[in-house]
């Protein structure tokens, strides 16, 4: 069986509660305990996926040693245990669940993508045309809140969709780009932001929102690396 794994630096905890589903009239959601194994997830903080345009879905109650028993039509050697996969060759109009849960019939002759996400007690499948994981991070609002004007925030996010390179040459070079897309008055600004920061003791939290966007080992000292890139950048000449 041909799958590819979708989670890079998250997963549900291995003692997760009960997921939360939600349901309207073309999307689910569903809301789970985060695995604290991470460095930048804390106990209690939860995750959330989204699937849109939603054809079906199913919530198998079985636990990891019904599963590697042979109680699932998937077997362990096909489809490893703990993870959020999708099934790109999956031959799922002939073997999804006939109990599955249809939130909107006219969407199955659409092409959807099935996925599958292990938690403890429970699998998981969804036929969907998209779909979309998001940190529920308390911390979020806070900082929210403290910067209103989300400087960090934005620059993290865009170095995200520029590059996957975490390294001293990739800040310097996305920092470049910034200024040119966004000029030197915005850069001051950010700085000013980082000053705020660090004297707020705020800089861990940041390490949370860099992971927003998936960024696979991003931890503090790759942040603590760009922020010094930042302070350091010269505005006013550019990088080789």
């Amino acid at each position: 069986m041909k799958y590819i794994k979708l989670n890079k630096n998250w997963n549900a905890a291995p003692t997760a509660s009960e997921p939360q589903m939600a349901t309207t009239e073309n999307q689910v959601e569903v809301i789970f305990d985060l695995d604290p194994a991470f460095g930048h997830i804390d106990e209690g903080d939860k995750g959330r996926l989204q699937f849109s345009e939603v054809f079906a879905y199913k919530l198998t109650p079985i636990s990891r040693e019904e599963y590697e028993a042979g109680k699932f039509r998937f077997k362990k050697e096909e489809l490893p245990w703990g993870k959020f996969y999708e099934l790109p060759n999956s031959n799922w109009r002939n073997d999804f669940p006939a109990d599955r849960v249809v939130v909107n019939d006219k969407l199955k002759g659409m092409k959807l993508k099935h996925t599958i996400f292990f938690l403890p007690g429970h699998i998981f499948e969804c036929l969907s045309s998209e779909y979309r994981f998001q940190f529920d991070y308390a911390i979020a609002d806070k900082l929210e809140e403290t910067y209103p004007k989300g400087y960090f925030n934005h620059y993290l996010a865009l170095f995200s969709t520029h590059f996957d390179q975490l390294n001293t040459g990739s800040y310097k070079t996305y920092t470049n780009l910034y200024i040119q897309l966004l000029g030197s008055k915005e850069f001051e600004l950010l700085k000013e932001e980082i000053k705020k920061i660090k004297a707020n003791k705020d800089v861990d939290s940041y390490v949370k929102i860099a992971n927003y966007s998936e960024l696979p080992n991003f931890g503090r000292k790759q942040l603590d690396e760009m922020i010094k890139v930042i302070e350091t950048y010269d505005s006013k000449s550019k990088y080789a």
